[in-house]
């Protein structure tokens, strides 16, 4: 039997155990909790502000402001620094109660949020003036679809970055790569740059060239998208210089890229423009002939046979033009070319061979005396094979070259050795035929064989062949290109002329202008 003590201790039993066993009612969960959203940046420099008593603009400045002006504190939630219109942000969301499934973000330029799934980014803020003030807000969604109330907000003091220009390298020559401290150019040249900005190469909007005088009425416009690079033609004969700058879309300019440039060092110090004389190009591709003697061998032949200032020269040095449309432009300028490579040393031609063959394609006809063959794949001349005529390195005097046409004209066109040859010099087989793209067809004709050997020291077989003349047809058509002849025994060693033997090898030459090239 119960009684009202008894009752009494079971009230505070039952009260003590509810309180150590009471639990949560699931059936009335925690409210869902919205997303908060972070930002991080870092920036340099600082940056002060006032305000106009006129208008009422801020004004924002890199350096303290002219005393009477006031400064304020306006960038809320800003760095106090100043960065380029390139902004990469980082941001995160964290949500207590579930998921961050992505962000919205926009700054104040922009009319409408943008959605990403990204938690950084890279911005070019649309700068228009020196110095401005852009806000970037983002917020974060989570797995609920809460969006959070309060967004990430910063404030950026943007400083706009003035744009830079260069010539892309080496697309100027350098000067050890040139005879001379002057670039000789015909009347097209090609220049080419490259062009940055802090603020990104989108902010640049126009480029301005001029030719030799670089006031402001000079200068030609162009729409920087578009160009990397000009190629001006026509250029008057003489002395130029070149200018190149870019402007943004705030209006800041680049410092002026000249060329020439006497500031480097590394570069020539003038530029001429030859003009073009006749229709003869002599080529220079032998730039260990310091004293041009195989150069002036090649014009003293020219001008005896077409008369002086009837040919124009071009002399390579060690570097092509940078541009393949200089290249073209100096062949297309002439009728025939007659290009001589070097007896020793380095050569330029095989990096030429696509411009031959389309000068060659294109109607003109081209000499070229190249000692040294490195392959078959030149393709404006196809070679079945080559291979070296003197092992010994040594084409002692008195050998002859038998020229291949029969015919009374051509009486006494053999050309026989005057001196020693102390170099390897290959004899070679064209690919007489061959379908090339399966659009044209390469015929070769041979026109001089090296004879027989004489003595121990001739180490070849039978008559190899020295010189072929070749053309390109068509075969969908009957039309033919102009003509390249291929010689490999060297006509001038940069001291003396070599084919002397029996009458000058200004025959051949002759012959040449006035025969094969004629027709």
């Amino acid at each position: 039997m119960f009684t009202r003590k008894h009752i009494f201790i079971l009230a505070i039993l039952f009260i003590v155990s509810c309180s150590l066993w009471d639990y949560d009612d699931p059936s009335m969960p925690v409210e869902n909790q919205a997303p908060e959203t972070f930002l991080s940046l870092v920036a340099t420099d600082t940056i002060y502000a006032s305000q106009d008593s006129v208008t009422g603009e801020w004004i924002y400045y890199l350096e303290n402001v002219p005393e009477n002006d006031i400064v304020l504190d306006t960038l809320t939630h800003a760095f106090s620094t100043v960065t380029t219109s390139e902004q990469t942000l980082s941001w995160w969301g964290e949500d207590s109660d579930g998921d961050i499934i992505g962000y919205w973000y926009r700054w104040n330029v922009d009319s409408v949020w943008t959605f990403t799934s990204e938690e950084s980014g890279i911005f070019f803020v649309p700068i228009r003036k020196e110095i401005d003030v852009f806000t970037f807000e983002v917020r974060a969604i989570d797995s609920d679809s809460l969006t959070d109330f309060t967004p990430a907000k910063i404030v950026l003091p943007i400083h706009n970055s003035s744009p830079q220009i260069e010539f892309r390298y080496q697309s100027n020559p350098l000067l050890a790569d040139i005879p001379t401290d002057t670039s000789f150019t015909f009347p097209t040249r090609t220049f080419v740059w490259d062009v940055q900005d802090l603020d990104g190469v989108e902010t640049i909007i126009d480029l301005f060239y001029a030719l030799d005088d670089s006031s402001d009425s000079n200068w030609v416009q162009l729409e920087a998208a578009s160009y990397s690079s000009i190629t001006l033609t026509n250029i008057d004969p003489g002395f130029h210089t070149f200018y190149i700058k870019a402007r943004d879309i705030a209006g800041a300019e680049s410092d002026i890229a000249r060329f020439p440039d006497f500031s480097n060092v590394n570069e020539p110090n003038y530029w001429k423009v030859m003009p073009v004389n006749g229709e003869v190009l002599i080529v220079d591709d032998f730039t260990q002939d310091s004293q041009n003697n195989a150069l002036n061998w090649y014009k003293g032949v020219v001008d005896d046979i077409l008369g002086e200032n009837q040919c124009s020269v071009w002399e390579i040095g060690d570097k092509l033009p940078y541009s393949s449309a200089d290249i073209s432009a100096n062949l297309n300028y002439f009728n025939h070319v007659i290009w001589f490579t070097a007896y020793t040393g380095i050569e330029t031609f095989p990096n030429a061979g696509a411009h031959i063959l389309n000068y060659v394609l294109g109607g003109g006809n081209l000499f070229l005396n190249a000692i040294e063959l490195k392959d078959t794949t030149y393709p404006f001349f196809p070679l079945d094979s080559t291979f070296v005529l003197n092992t010994n390195g040594r084409l002692i005097s008195g050998r002859t070259l038998m020229f291949q046409d029969s015919t009374d004209m051509y009486e006494d066109m053999d050309l026989e050795t005057s001196r020693l040859i102390a170099i390897r010099v290959k004899g070679f087989e064209p690919a007489n035929g061959d379908t090339i793209d399966n659009s044209m067809r390469f015929t070769a004709e041979d026109l001089y064989w090296l004879q027989e050997p004489e003595g121990s020291t001739d180490t070849w077989t039978g008559t190899p062949n020295v010189c072929s003349r070749g053309q390109f047809q068509w075969l969908s058509s009957s039309e033919i290109s102009g003509d390249i002849v291929l010689l490999t025994i060297p006509l001038h060693n940069g001291n003396t002329p070599l084919l002397e033997g029996n009458g000058s090898a200004s025959k051949f030459i002759d012959y040449l202008l006035s025969d094969v090239f004629s027709e």
